[in-house]
């Protein structure tokens, strides 16, 4: 017979591990925050007398998902430019995190699962948050 495995709720630690992934590749690839990608408006179209190729002007890096489906091809151009300078620190920084989240969860494994024995598990119930991996 086949076993069935209920399923395993929501991982506070998985979660704070894939947020810090997640704004390494916004601040690397987007230039700004995860928070910051949903409002502003930072790439200006090419002056109207401006001839040459198309151009953009963008001073800090910044797009936004607003400039992303208004211009992408400014938008993709920004966006190439950011990953070709952040492509290093955005490795190093991913290498860094998943080593420290390892390391972090090994040393705080015997606090971590005595919250989630002692507080976690009888207030909210053995499946909905696990705080342990």
């Amino acid at each position: 017979m086949k076993r069935r495995s209920r399923p395993r709720g929501f991982r506070v630690l998985a979660g704070l591990e894939a947020a810090a992934y997640a704004s390494i590749l916004s601040r690397g690839l987007m230039g700004t925050s995860i928070i910051g990608l949903f409002g502003g408006e930072d790439i200006r179209a090419p002056m109207a007398t401006y001839s040459g190729p198309l151009q953009y002007i963008n001073a800090d890096g910044a797009v936004t998902l607003t400039e992303l489906a208004s211009s992408p091809d400014l938008a993709l151009m920004a966006i190439m430019d950011n990953a070709r300078q952040n492509l290093l620190p955005m490795a190093m920084a991913s290498i860094a995190t998943g080593v420290s989240f390892r390391i972090a969860k090994s040393v705080l494994r015997r606090p971590l699962s005595s919250v989630q024995r002692n507080l976690i598990n009888p207030i909210l119930g053995k499946g909905l948050v696990r705080v342990t991996s």
